[in-house]
């Protein structure tokens, strides 16, 4: 009976190698049942630039659409018409600081962004975010360029029931082709405590205070450079 159990034995042992083996070489089999990524080879590159926020949205959280960025900028939309002066400015200073957080050898200086930039726009009616992205990254050299939009930059108000709220969103754009290669958006307003008593607000490390509309601008900024998808 020895010899027959210890037959059964290796038989057993040969079929758990084997599945080991199968699974150590299919390792990467299922990845077509996942969502879509972008090509490794996209990954790459040597230049990134920001380009100056525009103001206005792009699309709607409800309503998406299929190629924003074609839209021209005379299609930009807001949540209502007080959308204070300068907060473009803003927001492209709080993005552009934490690219240079991630990519401090490869971002190109917002100076020379910003100089570039003007003698290329002019022209709302015609001129689109992509248009002007791939412009923009041929004249700076640049392999990669994010475009970002911003619709609402409220500050809070002196009571709480008038927290900061903030929307915005960032586009990456290959310059080579034009291809929007990664979409995040930002649309937040810090709930007040007796709506959100250590719920939200401590789940976002946020604490319990009050944030100014620049402090959740650069928590939403913060937490959406982070995920794009470049090395």
């Amino acid at each position: 009976m020895y010899p027959v159990k210890k037959s059964i034995m290796m038989y057993f042992v040969f079929i758990a190698a084997a599945l080991l083996l199968f699974e150590f070489f299919c390792d990467e089999c299922g990845a077509t049942s996942k969502a879509p990524q972008i090509p490794r080879e996209g990954h790459g590159f040597s230049r990134i630039a920001l380009m100056p926020f525009l103001s206005g949205r792009l699309q709607a959280s409800d309503q998406t659409i299929a190629k924003p960025l074609s839209k021209t900028l005379s299609q930009l939309t807001f949540d209502d018409q007080s959308l204070p002066e300068g907060s473009d400015t803003t927001m492209n200073r709080i993005v552009y600081d934490a690219l240079k957080h991630r990519f401090p050898e490869r971002l190109v200086p917002a100076d020379l962004v910003s100089a570039t930039y003007r003698r290329l726009s002019g022209n709302p009616a015609n001129d689109t975010p992509r248009k002007l992205a791939v412009g923009l990254g041929e004249v700076l050299g640049a392999d990669m360029i994010v475009v970002g939009t911003v619709w609402r930059f409220r500050e809070k108000g002196e009571i709480p029931e008038n927290p900061a709220s903030v929307g915005f969103a960032l586009y990456l754009v290959r310059v080579e082709t034009g291809q929007r290669l990664w979409h995040d958006s930002f649309d937040g307003t810090q709930k007040v405590l007796s709506e959100d008593v250590l719920g939200g607000i401590k789940q976002i490390g946020m604490g319990l205070q009050w944030l100014t509309v620049q402090e959740l601008a650069r928590y939403g900024v913060k937490s959406m450079v982070k995920t794009i998808p470049l090395h």
